[in-house]
């Protein structure tokens, strides 16, 4: 999918996180960060960023140069159905806001002229000769694992309480118990990763939970079983966040 936007800077990319979609992204032209569970690239024309299901992300436009992208969004059945689970490896064999970015100079032109084939192959509707050139994509790009670009982390202390939090989800993590973890006071704790984020650490560990449990129920646990496993203390609390969070009910996940 092409997208262009004349004054990117107007616009508020907010932190997102796609629920069962890898979402790759080729750069046409823009001046752009890409942030990413705490850590942030500089991204530059012809680089391409990705990321899988369940990491949280945005883009940040630094000035009004034109932000201009080609999209590509590959369903995560997509492997499973099609016989080619070797090609997640770039997606899932990294730990989660690493290894976001692989820069132009590391790359030949193919993958950037498969972004831009399966492009006109889908504005011409030519869905099935499209799907061909994804495989061909996930192909090459895998070619690059050993070569993503570096990114900056704006306050290391932010990204040490993200990675805590995403590997004990399901256990306590209360304020207090994270403020003396990391020592750091608790109310200078959040207005850091506030500022670093856009999140408040609530909603962020609350977010978090939500995609968990959507993965725990898609894999076959019940609604109970997923939010309990998911670290919520209990199934009424699952489901007010769920529809705050969603705006749905849990059951139509089903």
């Amino acid at each position: 999918m092409y997208d262009r936007d004349e004054e990117p800077n107007t616009i508020e990319f907010a932190l997102h996180n796609h629920d069962d979609i890898y979402e790759i992204v080729l750069l046409l032209d823009g001046d752009c960060e890409f942030c990413v569970e705490g850590n942030t690239y500089k991204v530059n024309p012809g680089d391409i960023v990705f990321t899988r299901p369940f990491e949280l992300h945005h883009i940040v436009c630094l000035s009004e140069r034109t932000y201009e992208r080609i999209i590509l969004y590959v369903r995560a059945d997509f492997f499973k159905e099609n016989n080619c689970d070797k090609y997640l490896d770039i997606f899932e064999g990294r730990e989660i806001g690493t290894g976001n970015l692989i820069a132009q100079s590391m790359k030949d032109r193919s993958l950037i002229d498969c972004m831009h084939r399966l492009d006109l192959y889908r504005e011409e509707k030519e869905y099935d000769v499209a799907e061909k050139v994804v495989y061909e994509f996930l192909y090459l790009i895998n070619r690059y694992k050993d070569n993503f670009s570096e990114f900056y982390t704006k306050d290391e202390r932010v990204r040490k309480i993200i990675m805590y939090i995403n590997d004990h989800l399901a256990e306590n993590l209360s304020l207090d118990m994270l403020s003396k973890r990391f020592f750091m006071a608790k109310q200078y704790m959040c207005k850091v990763f506030k500022k670093n984020t856009g999140y408040t650490i609530y909603q962020y560990i609350s977010y978090k939970r939500i995609l968990l449990a959507q993965e725990l129920h898609r894999s076959g646990q019940s609604l109970t079983q997923a939010s309990m496993n998911a670290g919520f203390n209990d199934y009424a609390n699952f489901y007010k966040t769920y529809i705050k969070y969603t705006g749905k009910s849990p059951k139509q996940m089903d």
